[in-house]
């Protein structure tokens, strides 16, 4: 999944509301089962970071990745900070809602999957929705011509 506007793309996941990204996934869900929690500041402290358990990288992130590219990936793979992951953002609509937003859509993804994917599109709909077949959660590896193609396509569409 790729969310796109014209200053860039963001990996996160798209709110609009004002909770934290991380209650959107289901306990079941496979991005969970490979977080671990890094304790910095003491067992006794809050986390201070995730990291993702290496051996199941593979097929969280690059499942349709090339193997070379997900044997680079996973060493340059560094724990995320935690407190950003809890941080509940508000939007408005004078600055992100004047902000065109485009969304591609990567079904081969094993961390968001398509159905969290297509509510996150409903929830806050972009101006145009682009599928990305056999794309996994690392398009940049898995369908690079592909990803390049629909981001030039995105930044000729003439603005309204």
């Amino acid at each position: 999944m790729i969310f796109c506007n014209y200053a860039g793309f963001d990996r996160a996941r798209v709110r609009r509301d004002s909770k934290s990204v991380y209650v959107d996934a289901g306990s079941d869900d496979q991005m969970r089962q490979a977080q671990r929690f890094v304790y910095a500041n003491g067992n006794d402290r809050p986390p201070t970071a995730i990291d993702l358990c290496k051996s199941l990288l593979k097929d969280l992130l690059f499942n349709q990745s090339p193997s070379k590219d997900v044997a680079l990936a996973s060493v340059s793979m560094r724990p995320i900070p935690f407190a950003p992951v809890l941080e509940k953002l508000s939007f408005s609509d004078t600055k992100y809602g004047s902000v065109r937003r485009f969304y591609i859509e990567t079904p081969e993804d094993n961390a968001i999957p398509i159905t969290l994917q297509e509510s996150m599109i409903n929830a806050n709909p972009p101006e145009r929705v682009f599928r990305l077949k056999g794309g996994d959660h690392s398009p940049f590896f898995s369908k690079p011509q592909a990803l390049h193609k629909i981001l030039l396509e995105i930044s000729n569409i003439p603005s309204t």
